[in-house]
């Protein structure tokens, strides 16, 4: 098996496949950042794309596992985003199940993480919303669709990637959070209810010029849409805990985007959503300070005593709605 972190290899398998040719030019550039595969941007003449291989070891401290066949899953769930919000997702162009590398479309070099774009301070609400609404429209499609049913059944790539690292990785350091802990993983190991992308985060979503572009399906599996909603909402309280100046915004916009993702929710009871995501955010809170994937920019022996009192007040409290969460949320960080 080739591998595309080594240049030389990526050139001549580039070149096998008459995906770059010498005579119009070409040049390869690795991207940094993310911790589960080798992605490198190829410019092609002038056509740009992404090459990207799951890594079995993922690159981060801990010992961390899981099947590189992922790429497939990435794939596959890149086209289903495609088919429904084509406007806000790369084209597929092909997969190679032999070395477990996909290619795709490239956004504009001139995108920018929105990611980067929050933490700096920008906060662009034409954007917030076209993101929760392209994950709202998919999770509404794919409700439906016996056949995105059936081909993400396989929970084993969500299991390794974000129950075990995240959940259950962090509970063993609180035994006493184990009954908490348990039904909310058994609901989303047992639940069958939509395609969940599993890494819906500001991370994997690029913008430019106020157009977005949704990357990274490697985790998407036919689940519980708790894990979407959770997944993504707490990386807004992260930045309200790490710059605090800005912290009503953060939540504010938070707020907005949840408000319309429940407005829009007609493929299950909202409540029951509702109430599930709490829960969860709880744990997924902590995950980001004690679990196997922790948030690089949460540093601060203070700022990390915040997180951990929200996802323990959330705990403990249970608000019944997101308001109330999100209110309870922002006296902590506050206070």
């Amino acid at each position: 098996m080739i591998d595309i972190a080594e240049k030389n290899q990526l050139e001549s398998y580039l070149l096998a496949k008459k995906l770059i040719d010498p005579a119009d030019g070409y040049s390869i550039t690795y991207c940094s950042g993310g911790v589960s595969g080798t992605v490198a941007f190829v410019m092609a003449g002038n056509s740009p794309m992404i090459i990207k291989q799951a890594l079995a070891q993922l690159k981060v401290k801990e010992t961390w596992l899981c099947d590189p066949n992922r790429m497939n899953i990435e794939q596959l769930s890149n086209q289903v985003y495609y088919k429904y919000v084509p406007t806000a997702v790369p084209k597929v162009y092909f997969y190679d199940e032999d070395n477990y590398i996909y290619g795709r479309e490239a956004a504009p070099e001139s995108c920018t993480m929105w990611k980067s774009d929050l933490l700096s301070g920008l906060l662009d609400f034409e954007v917030a919303r076209k993101s929760i609404e392209a994950l709202a429209i998919v999770h509404d499609a794919c409700s439906r669709d016996i056949e995105v049913a059936k081909t993400f059944e396989d929970k084993d790539v969500f299991y390794n990637l974000r129950i075990s690292p995240y959940i259950e990785f962090t509970v063993a350091k609180y035994p006493q959070l184990q009954a908490y802990a348990q039904p909310i993983i058994d609901e989303l190991m047992q639940s069958s209810i939509t395609l969940v992308h599993g890494d819906f985060s500001p991370k994997n979503i690029l913008v430019q010029d106020r157009e977005i572009f949704i990357l990274d399906f490697e985790v998407a599996h036919y689940g519980h849409p708790c894990f979407d909603l959770a997944f993504f909402a707490n990386h807004f309280i992260l930045k309200a805990v790490k710059t605090k100046a800005y912290c009503a915004a953060y939540l504010n916009m938070l707020e907005y985007m949840l408000t319309i993702y429940f407005s829009r929710c007609t493929f299950m009871d909202k409540k029951t959503l509702e109430v599930s995501f709490i829960k969860l955010l709880a744990l997924m809170q902590l995950a980001r300070v004690d679990g196997k994937s922790p948030a690089e920019y949460i540093t601060s022996n203070e700022d990390k005593d915040i997180v951990r009192t929200i996802a323990f007040s959330l705990i403990e409290e249970q608000p019944d709605c997101f308001t109330n969460a999100l209110m309870m949320i922002q006296n902590i960080i506050q206070k």
